[in-house]
């Protein structure tokens, strides 16, 4: 594996072209970034490709609608995102990937360079071509990814910007040069429906595939230029059709350009409303560009996101985990609208609204905790249109998005947690969203009569013989509600306020004091027994992806309270101490998503995400520090395997993120961040608002003091609004004794 190289003297390129927005209120960020080769050089796509990452190494733009990126036959749970590094053998590379989630999908309008008769051509037992390559011929960096194929004798380079993919293929020795558009693949994860393909003319092929797999409707439309011409076969599966048309179920076609004389240049754009807002899109983003100038305009985007972050230190390991880590941040949520504002939204329809940019792809159960905050001080310039996203979708189908997979609600995890984002960013000031429409949309979600909401509301908590992960769902819906009190408090609605924050403290009638956790009641209030808190049944139990060690401790927005329940400060932080030091062993059918072990502690799923930083409520805050280094160390390292867990659209990246600055927001509504330790000499934030904060770490070892602008710090607590006012936020050092 190696990351290349990008060309420096970017800066005088234009990005509006690349990342044009219709979105009025959607302004590419004006921060200064820092030198190509002091960000991007510290980003290797490579990690989280390995291991239970299931992330991808392809080309992409921050928040693009295109991720261009390589794939491999799947061979399992660890093949979602289409990549795998352990993997050799090469079908193609598709335009659409998911970043680190563990139920797989996308990979749609797939390209396959290759030599020779396609039909003669050797098959998997899915009927694809295929080939084979080597990580030594393998590079990448943010908006770029080589590959050579030796089979093939041909040179892959992709880049991208927004809405199109865009492709190089030099091609060596005598064979003609081909590209296969395959319409049918990826039925793996998602199966076509319906596939169609049009020769436009020499230059020119365009087509749409209508597919269900966990988005069960999702349509995709494409248009493909290239600066060479090609004669064609068109291809029903793996059947020869005449004519410079079809429609199929698995439509393909094998694209012939002889013996080109130079590299084949092919700028694919998309759209999910129609062939011509895909047309639209590449005419406003590339079509006067060639390959190098897309390559330099992503790079340049890239430099721009992340040099928002600048860090001076001389450990260049924790630099590049750290960069990559933001550079996994902001894959999601992607662009969603075409050039004009036009999407598919969540009830099948096209919609344009001209007071937003449509977004999708809100993987909330995870991305609530950390993510979603992390974007509150990187780009708040785009809140308010992910906002107003997940309002339109209320809109469109009555309820706020669960897990929006390109306008589908897919229903995968439990919560409603599009309620703290959007509670968040309302008392942050980010959004300009009716206050009205959020509170009847919030209200929505909580007072439907699905997954169990109708029994929590009935009983006070969910009976576990009525419904499945009552213990999870009781303390999740406990912590959405008590958003929901905030948001009523701020608009002076008194009624709600006192109902949703009784709802808030539903948590308290699931603790047993008896054994020290949560778990499970039946409907006459008995505890359900046996229990064992280190038992899992993979989404079967009260709890989700997890045991009740994971979730004893989930209560953000209440921590004295659930300190009370525990019996105290000192028998609180014995349990803590537990969690850690206990057994990793576990009984019943343990989910691949606990990993991550310490103890009992799985920092590779995310209920256990702020646990760390609890410790900072108490008299042993050096505790909750040195478990929070001991996770930056131990389950994030700078290699393919590198991440404890699935990155789940960039959750587990935003948590290291947050936790090498030195401050986390272990409740993620309204503003508040709890103090940890920093990992780097300096780090320096550049607000939207013209102002920086810079985080300084003098010495070694445990947390002294705390200064924010030369004041001590006497409360774990950082608001959101002493970040934005910026100055120096220092962390002395002093060993322990």
């Amino acid at each position: 594996m190696k990351t290349k190289s990008l060309i420096l003297g970017l800066a005088a390129l234009p990005l509006m072209s690349m990342l044009g927005c219709a979105s009025s209120t959607s302004q590419i960020s004006e921060t200064k970034a820092l030198p190509v080769q002091q960000v991007l050089d510290f980003v290797d796509p490579f990690i989280g490709t390995g291991g239970h990452g299931h992330t991808f190494p392809g080309a992409l733009v921050p928040f693009g609608m295109v991720q261009l990126s390589p794939d491999n036959p799947s061979k399992g749970w660890d093949w979602t995102s289409g990549y795998h590094y352990s993997d050799n053998i090469l079908l193609g590379f598709s335009h659409t990937h998911l970043s680190g989630t563990g139920v797989g999908d996308m990979l749609d309008v797939l390209v396959m360079p290759f030599r020779g008769d396609y039909q003669a051509r050797a098959k998997d037992d899915k009927g694809r071509i295929f080939t084979t390559y080597g990580h030594d011929k393998e590079s990448a960096s943010p908006g770029y990814y080589s590959l050579y194929l030796p089979e093939e004798q041909v040179q892959a380079e992709l880049t991208a910007s927004t809405r199109t993919g865009v492709h190089r293929y030099r091609f060596d020795g005598e064979q003609d040069a081909k590209l296969l558009f395959d319409l049918g693949y990826a039925q793996n994860y998602d199966k076509p429906v319906v596939t169609f393909l049009r020769v436009e003319d020499k230059y020119t092929l365009t087509g749409y595939r209508l597919s269900t797999g966990w988005a069960k409707n999702q349509p995709i439309y494409f248009v493909a230029k290239f600066d060479a011409p090609f004669s064609h076969q068109l291809l029903n599966d793996l059947q020869a059709v005449k004519g410079d048309q079809l429609q199929a179920e698995k439509g393909k076609i094998v694209l012939n350009f002889g013996k080109p004389a130079k590299a084949i240049e092919a700028k694919v754009a998309l759209s999910y409303t129609s062939i011509a807002g895909a047309k639209a899109n590449l005419e406003a983003e590339t079509a006067q560009l060639g390959f190098e100038q897309v390559k330099q305009q992503a790079a340049q985007a890239w430099a721009n996101q992340l040099g928002k972050f600048q860090v001076e230190d001389a450990d260049k390991t924790n630099k590049t985990k750290f960069y990559t880590a933001l550079y996994h941040a902001f894959v999601a949520p992607q662009v969603f609208h075409d050039v004009d504002g036009a999407f598919f939204g969540a009830d099948g329809a096209v919609h344009k609204d001209k007071h937003y940019g449509r977004y999708s792809l809100f993987s909330l159960w995870d991305t609530f905790r950390a993510l979603h905050p992390l974007l509150t001080l990187s780009n708040p310039e785009k809140v308010d249109d992910m906002v107003k996203s997940m309002l339109g979708f209320y809109d469109e189908t009555g309820l706020l998005p669960t897990w929006d997979l390109m306008s589908n609600e897919t229903d995968v995890m439990i919560g409603y947690h599009a309620v703290p984002v959007i509670v968040d960013a309302y008392l942050k000031g980010l959004t300009s969203a009716d206050p009205e429409h959020i509170m009847a949309a919030i209200k929505a979600s909580a007072m439907q009569d699905r997954f169990g909401i109708d029994l929590y509301r009935q009983y006070g908590y969910i009976p576990s013989e009525l419904e499945v992960e009552a213990v999870s769902k009781t303390l999740e819906y406990a912590f959405d509600d008590w958003a929901i009190a905030q948001m009523a408090k701020a608009l002076d609605k008194h009624d709600d306020y006192q109902l949703f924050s009784q709802r808030a403290q539903s948590y308290r009638t699931l603790f047993d004091a008896s054994t020290g956790f949560m778990r499970g009641k039946n409907k006459q209030g008995q505890w359900v027994s046996p229990f064992n808190p280190t038992y899992v049944e993979h989404r079967n139990t009260d709890y989700t992806e997890a045991n009740a060690w994971q979730y004893s401790f989930f209560v953000p927005h209440d921590v004295p309270g659930m300190i009370e329940l525990f019996g105290g400060e000192s028998p609180f932080v014995a349990k803590l101490d537990e969690l850690f030091s206990t057994s990793s062993k576990m009984q019943g059918d343990v989910s691949p998503d606990i990993s991550g072990l310490i103890g009992q502690y799985a920092h590779g799923n995310e209920p256990v995400h702020h646990v760390a930083y609890l410790y900072a409520f108490t008299a042993d805050k050096h505790k909750g520090e040195a478990r929070i280094k001991e996770i930056r160390d131990t389950m994030y390292l700078a290699q393919p395997d590198g991440l404890a867990g699935n990155d789940d659209l960039g959750q587990m990246s935003a948590w290291y993120v947050f936790s090498a600055m030195g401050f986390y927001p272990l409740n993620p509504v309204g503003g508040e961040y709890v103090l940890g330790t920093p990992q780097f000499e300096q780090a320096t934030l550049s607000l939207a608002n013209g102002h920086q904060l810079s985080v300084k770490k003098e010495g070694e070892g445990s947390v002294q003091s705390v200064w924010l602008n030369g004041e001590k710090l006497v409360s774990p607590i950082l608001t959101h609004q002493q970040i934005l006012q910026g100055g120096e936020l220092r962390f002395v050092m002093a060993p322990r004794s």
